[in-house]
């Protein structure tokens, strides 16, 4: 199975078609994505949806299910790109032995996994994002936590923001949103007032030193007692 290719074809308009890459002929399942129509095999859901399990077992009308060729079943508001990561992750790579994902990939399947009640994806994906040590993989944290809606991961995230101090960008701030971006810049701001702070006590400390020394004998007094000099 050669790689989803979603940048390369466009399927978010022009009229519903077979996705290049994830329709076989002998799947079970046929599914609309935007304009996507992906033949898969039901059973992979069977394993980590009971919701589409559920979606599929009702029908639609007296007589037809959704999923098939002539009826798709229609995943509203839903990415291609995001069931592209998902479908090639179940197909080439088990659970217990998966592909390494780009985080921003993660992100992409989240939203599905989290829709769909897949937990045993969800929580895989989060275990991933939280093996983040540098700062876009703690703003991936928050992202992430909107998505699933936690306020653990969320406070986890911004527990990591905020030990590094730092200034975000302007790209890292639009994705965290204002109210993170505020306190990350409050904790950063007061770092670097305190910094400043303790570095002219430091320089004044210094110039002190220097000014209460006796420049013929290096002693501190204002007046040196051993050579009688007046600094």
């Amino acid at each position: 199975m050669a790689e989803a290719k979603s940048a390369a074809i466009d399927y978010t308009s022009g009229q519903p078609r077979r996705h290049h890459n994830l329709y076989f002929e002998d799947g079970t399942l046929v599914m609309q994505v935007e304009n996507a129509i992906f033949k898969v095999h039901r059973s992979l859901f069977s394993r980590y949806s009971t919701v589409i399990e559920s979606m599929l077992s009702v029908p639609s009308s007296k007589e037809t299910h959704d999923g098939t060729d002539e009826k798709p079943l229609v995943m509203s508001g839903d990415s291609v790109a995001g069931w592209e990561f998902l479908l090639e992750l179940q197909y080439k790579f088990p659970l217990n032995r998966p592909k390494s994902l780009k985080r921003q990939e993660l992100l992409t399947i989240l939203p599905i996994a989290h829709k769909y009640c897949m937990e045993e994806i969800e929580t895989w994906i989060i275990g991933q994002l939280r093996e983040a040590y540098k700062y876009d993989g703690f703003v991936d944290l928050i992202v992430a936590s909107r998505i699933v809606d936690s306020d653990e991961l969320y406070q986890d995230g911004l527990r990591r923001l905020l030990s590094t101090k730092s200034f975000p960008t302007l790209e890292q701030a639009e994705r965290m949103g204002t109210k993170t971006t505020y306190s990350v810049m409050k904790v950063a701001a007061d770092a670097t007032v305190a910094s400043v702070t303790c570095d002219l006590q430091a320089k004044h400390a210094a110039a002190l030193e220097s000014i209460r020394k006796c420049h013929t004998c290096q002693s501190k007094a204002l007046k040196c007692l051993d050579c009688d000099s007046r600094q």
